[in-house]
């Protein structure tokens, strides 16, 4: 019996690695929650209260989150943060001590991740953001104008889709913060030859460029000063197409941070809460940063 020579050993390899890929693509991109990553609380972290939150989605799926609220009188604004790969947002309490004191925080971990059931991909995941957004809403009995949006990295996209899928229902938040965005997942896949032939498959373009054309509110976008895994060009390109659909972007690089570290730095969560804290507007929003 002849055996296949070494290339075509490799190239069946390669083969089923890309099918692999292919099939098991939500739980790659959107990754494990390994372990909580606490960070400073902020100045106003005594001024807090934090409880446990669930939503049941169609399927049997539940949705695990945490509800921060302002202690001593009810909350006007809502905050919505949706989390990075491998991100378990049970540290999110200690942002909120960032925060503004009539400002409300909401995070749940994705479909799969820290205490959620189900299986994570974009479909699923801004539809149970939307689903999350209404329930947030409503358990604080806040209008829809109440809701901001913030979300890193993976996150951004998430925050984005849900932040046109509103805006087209005649809805859209009132402000939006994206840490460390990119403008498309296919974009960030082109980056390496080995998963470009994986693009034309992927269930989950995170096609935010695209979503950026419905929105016309105050963005805040945040960088490290070294990230690797989301290129400085990528952010910028987002943020010119938001400015290009009549948003206004207010963009800040912050020394010292990586793509990791940045969205628990206290110079980030500062920025974040001082953005906020500003009257809408984009002249007041550019002296943020």
């Amino acid at each position: 019996m002849s055996t296949l020579p070494v290339w075509a050993w490799a190239t069946l390899a390669w083969a089923l690695l890309m099918l692999f890929i292919v099939l098991a693509q939500g739980r790659l991109l959107f990754g494990r929650t390994w372990r909580i990553r606490r960070t400073h609380p902020g100045p106003a972290a005594h001024r807090r209260r934090t409880r446990a939150a669930s939503v049941e989605r169609p399927g049997g799926v539940r949705l695990k989150g945490w509800l921060t609220l302002p202690t001593g009188h009810a909350p006007r604004r809502l905050l919505l943060w949706f989390g990075g790969r491998n991100e378990h947002v049970a540290w999110t309490p200690d942002l909120a001590g960032w925060l503004p004191d009539d400002c409300a925080l909401l995070a749940f971990n994705y479909r799969g991740l820290g205490g959620s059931t189900g299986w994570p991909g974009e479909t699923a995941c801004v539809d149970d953001a939307e689903a999350i957004a209404a329930w947030g809403l409503a358990e604080l009995g806040l209008p829809p104008a109440a809701l901001h949006l913030a979300g890193r990295s993976l996150g951004t996209g998430v925050a984005m889709q849900l932040a046109a899928r509103r805006a087209a229902r005649g809805h859209p938040p009132s402000g939006l913060c994206l840490i460390s965005p990119f403008l498309s997942l296919k974009g960030l896949l082109a980056r390496n030859p080995l998963l470009m032939p994986v693009a034309p498959l992927l269930r989950s373009p995170m096609d935010s460029g695209a979503a950026a054309q419905a929105l016309a509110c105050d963005v805040l976008v945040l960088l490290a000063a070294r990230d690797r895994q989301v290129p400085h060009r990528h952010s910028l390109r987002l943020a010119q197409r938001l400015r290009d659909a009549g948003c206004a972007v207010t963009v800040a690089q912050l020394p010292g941070t990586n793509h990791r570290s940045l969205a628990r730095t206290p110079q980030a969560m500062g920025c974040l809460g001082r953005w906020l804290s500003l009257p809408a507007g984009a002249e007041a929003r550019q002296s943020s940063a």
